[in-house]
């Protein structure tokens, strides 16, 4: 059984969403790029060679070089010889074959059927969480997913901070470049928790980020837990539109993805 849907006599294949998880360590970020790894060549590479035809994928949003992602969304079209008389089974077998053509630094979680879906036109809200561990000395553990800072930082200036970014602002001060794109962005929630004695997590969710801005939010947050800012600043920084006036972007490594609603 080949799934299609007819919409005003038209004839339409059905579209694949999936959740994929990756250590972005080893990869130049999520978008292909010709000669160098990306998240995307590779998911298109075992997409592929899983239904034994050219797949182009889509996904929610591009992650820089080195940054994480627990819930990337991707989406593509159903190849016109898939076979779903069984969604259940066609589903499970989607996810675990596609699983064996990927690398052991990504993986795809969960597969679904949809009549129409883009995972990036679509997308409502992203979260990403940014982790920090404190400590004198480096921690093998952590090292790979989370920045390194030395002193436990004030959480009451942090969370004071982080509300300066709430709401609906220009973020051109906060963005490594516009691209062409709107500076306009939305945030809805900035939190910062510690857990356990050497923790710190920012936790974002917006309607879009621009090139580098939730690290160099962080970095600017940071930078005002070491005296480098007010929390105060933070407006007039916003006002400013200048991005030498922002805080450092903050490493890579420490940034996940961690959900996309829709």
């Amino acid at each position: 059984m080949i799934v299609k849907f007819i919409i005003d006599g038209v004839q339409w294949r059905m579209h694949i969403k999936m959740t994929v998880e990756y250590i972005g360590t080893g990869f130049y970020g999520f978008q292909s790029q010709a000669g160098r790894r990306t998240v995307q060549g590779e998911l298109e590479d075992a997409v592929s060679k899983y239904f034994g035809s050219a797949v182009k994928i889509v996904g929610s949003g591009r992650t820089d070089a080195g940054v994480h992602a627990f819930g990337q969304v991707i989406s593509f079209l159903l190849p016109e010889s898939a076979d779903t008389a069984n969604r259940g089974q066609f589903l499970y077998r989607l996810c675990s074959g596609v699983n064996k053509f990927l690398p052991a630094d990504i993986s795809v979680k969960n597969a679904e059927l949809c009549d129409k879906f883009n995972a990036r036109s679509d997308a409502i809200s992203k979260t990403y969480i940014y982790k920090c561990f404190v400590g004198e000395q480096r921690s093998a553990s952590r090292d790979a997913a989370y920045h390194q800072i030395y002193k436990m930082p004030d959480i009451a200036l942090l969370r004071s901070a982080c509300q300066y970014f709430v709401g609906g602002h220009d973020f051109t001060a906060f963005a490594a470049e516009l691209g062409g794109r709107s500076p306009n962005r939305i945030i809805y929630e900035f939190e910062v928790e510690q857990h356990g004695e050497d923790e710190i997590w920012f936790t974002v969710r917006g309607n879009g980020f621009l090139k580098n801005m939730v690290r160099i939010i962080v970095g600017t947050v940071l930078g005002a837990a070491e005296g480098k800012f007010t929390p105060a600043d933070i407006g007039r920084i916003l006002s400013s539109r200048d991005r030498r006036r922002a805080g450092a972007t903050a490493p890579a490594k420490g940034l996940t993805l961690y959900n996309v609603e829709y």
